[in-house]
This record gives structure tokens, sequence and C-alpha cells, in this order.
């Protein structure tokens, strides 16, 4: 009978362990890669990779930190050719693409900061698996970062990073094996 306890704490145990790494492993798992998007702000000349962060100049944490992220990937590359359009779309619905570039630019010369009208952005939306609610002056989002891949007029979704699970050298790795 002792031997059936401790089988059962140990299979108890090892169910916690699997379900505290299954949490743990969840921010590393991208939402529907490889996914086509019908996105018409993206240019569609240049750059083969694009990496788009959704946010708002009024956040005071995850966009900042994450727009200073992607800033550090392009200042660490030499090579202007391997930079990816990196694109800052604010959700604000009382903002303005004027704004949107404006607050962009203070990370990175390059980047290129958009505003989607709040009857475009529940399209855009459900494409990326948005979750905003914009309420009483309070903005409420995930602040996802998506890797994006054009091959030829389309673009395809390489991978989802959840704020805190990405780094530069991730970043760079991951643009390092999608162009080899």
């Amino acid at each position: 009978m002792l031997r059936s306890d401790k089988s059962k704490n140990l299979m108890g145990l090892s169910l916690w362990l699997i379900l505290i790494a299954f949490i743990f492993f969840i921010p590393f798992i991208p939402s529907n890669p490889n996914q086509d998007l019908d996105i018409s702000f993206l240019d569609n000349n240049g750059n083969k990779n694009a990496l788009v962060f959704f946010g708002f100049r009024g956040c005071s944490n995850i966009c900042p930190v994450t727009l200073s992220i992607l800033s550090r990937l392009l200042k660490s590359q030499q090579d202007t050719s391997y930079w990816p359009q990196v694109v800052f779309v604010d959700i604000d619905a009382t903002s303005s693409s004027v704004e949107a570039s404006d607050y962009a630019k203070k990370f990175h010369p390059s980047f290129i900061g958009l505003h989607i009208p709040s009857e475009k952005i529940t399209a855009v939306s459900s494409q990326f698996g948005l979750n905003i609610k914009q309420q009483d002056g309070q903005i409420l989002h995930i602040g996802k970062t998506y890797l994006l891949h054009r091959k030829a007029d389309s673009w395809t979704l390489v991978k989802a990073y959840n704020p805190n699970s990405f780094s530069v050298n991730t970043l760079r790795n991951e643009l390092f094996n999608i162009n080899s």
C-alpha cells in the first residue's frame, strides 16, 4: 500500500511539473505561424521581413521597452540591407498617423509609425489575434510583436512574441534563420 501512495505522489508531482513547464513555454509558442495576412499597411517593396508592434504612445511599460529592444536590434546590425521593416501601429482611437510616426521615430529614425482608424482596427485585430479594449481613456492590450516574412506580394506570419519573451539576440537569430 505504501508503494501505491508513492506512485500516486510521483504521478501528481510529474503532472504538476508538466503543467508548470507548459505555462512557462506558452509565450514562446507562435500563434498561427505561416498564416498569410492581408495587410495593406506594410510596404511590399524593399525589406523581406517586418516586425510589427501594436501599442500606444501613453503606454508606460510594455510599449517603450519593446520599441527599445527593436531599436537595439537595428543598431546591432551594421548592414542595413538585413534590417527588417519595423512598424509601430498606434491602437489609441484618439491618436493620428503623425503622432504615431513621431513617437516611433523617437526610438529609431527608420521606424514607421501608423495609426489605423477605429473602423479598420477590428479587421486587423482579427488577423493578428489582438485583444484590444479601450474604455474611459484606458487601453488594454497584450503587446505582442509579430515577425512577418514577405514572399512576392504576400506577407506571412512567422512568429508572435509576447512581451518579455524575446531579446535582440532572439530576433537576430530568427531573422538570420528565415533569411538563410
